[in-house]
């Protein structure tokens, strides 16, 4: 197995100033925002199930207009790095938040926005089962919680390198 060395930065991303992980001297590279209500894993009925759809394609779309005209390759190694800001009423004002039940919808959004063909229309993407398997290095960082709602959202930083 090839090892990669990892470099931190800052980057501004959308609004936000956001501690990154990247590859170095990764081929592949995108730093982008999502704004939104971020919606967790667990749902509870129909109306969450829209609203946790709604944002995975808020996201797949988000990500796949940054990567390029041509789908990434899945077998890459990726560096993938997430700052989240909630808008606490969104959230029940809920301050104690689990915030490994938001990164799940995310990380699948961002594999179908990355992975799918150029063809594809993220709102068409009935199951996003793309293989994220090789997202091997991941950094998930809270942010300062937004102060409205229009200001709660995601920065996402990627970079790929050589496949394995």
């Amino acid at each position: 197995m090839t090892s990669h060395q990892l470099i931190f930065k800052d980057r501004k991303i959308g609004p936000w100033t956001v501690p990154t992980i990247e590859l170095e001297g990764a081929a592949l590279s995108l730093q982008q925002h999502v704004s939104g209500t971020i919606i967790n894993s667990i749902t509870d009925g129909q109306q969450g199930r829209d609203r946790q759809q709604d944002w995975k394609v808020s996201v797949a779309s988000g990500v796949k207009e940054v990567r390029g005209p041509a789908a990434w390759n899945p077998a890459g190694n990726f560096a993938i790095s997430l700052g989240l800001s909630f808008y606490l009423p969104s959230h029940g004002n809920q301050k104690n938040l689990d915030v490994e039940n938001f990164i799940k919808p995310v990380i699948d959004a961002l594999a179908a926005g990355l992975f799918c063909d150029a063809d594809q229309d993220p709102q068409e993407i009935a199951e996003r089962r793309y293989d994220d398997s090789n997202f091997r290095t991941l950094l998930i960082h809270r942010l300062d919680d937004a102060t409205r709602s229009d200001d709660e959202g995601v920065a996402i930083s990627m970079s790929s390198g050589p496949c394995f």
